[in-house]
């Protein structure tokens, strides 16, 4: 019975060995920020950079206890109208550069219990097709705050 326990714990400790490789092969995640919200409104954004991995990959939803839903939205300009509209998911090349930005393809927090506050960090959970789930503290930035400066590659 001793020789199965080892055995089970081999296995587990395997897969675990496993996941981790394969989620170090996937895209990387930098910069998640969010801009701080007003008393009172109950929608924000979190804006990010994706690197991605070895392998084609997508963003496919996002999560966070800070929201009661989280959204892939993205900006499209028609007749001078800028227009919102949800996404099934975000493609990530491998080898290449997302910029989630403001006006562009962003993360909609909808539903926020309190305001994003200027200086807090919140964790957001993004999952991918093929790399899984990936944590990421966002860092909320002042109301008119613009885009940091792009990451090193």
């Amino acid at each position: 019975m001793t020789f199965r326990v080892s055995s089970g714990l081999a296995t587990l400790a395997l897969l675990a060995i496993t996941t981790g490789a394969a989620a170090a092969d996937g895209p990387t995640v930098s910069q998640a920020w969010a801009r701080a919200t007003a008393p009172g409104v109950d929608v924000g954004a979190v804006y990010l950079t994706i690197d991605g991995g070895k392998t084609n990959d997508s963003l496919v939803s996002a999560s966070s206890a800070r929201a009661a839903m989280v959204h892939l939205h993205t900006v499209e300009e028609s007749g001078g109208v800028a227009k919102m509209r949800a996404v099934d998911g975000i493609e990530v090349q491998a080898g290449k550069r997302v910029v989630l930005a403001p006006k562009g393809t962003h993360i909609m927090l909808m539903g926020l219990a309190k305001p994003l506050v200027a200086g807090e960090t919140f964790p957001l959970e993004l999952r991918f097709a093929r790399a899984g789930e990936l944590g990421v503290a966002v860092v909320v930035r002042a109301a008119g705050a613009d885009a940091p400066p792009p990451a090193p590659r």
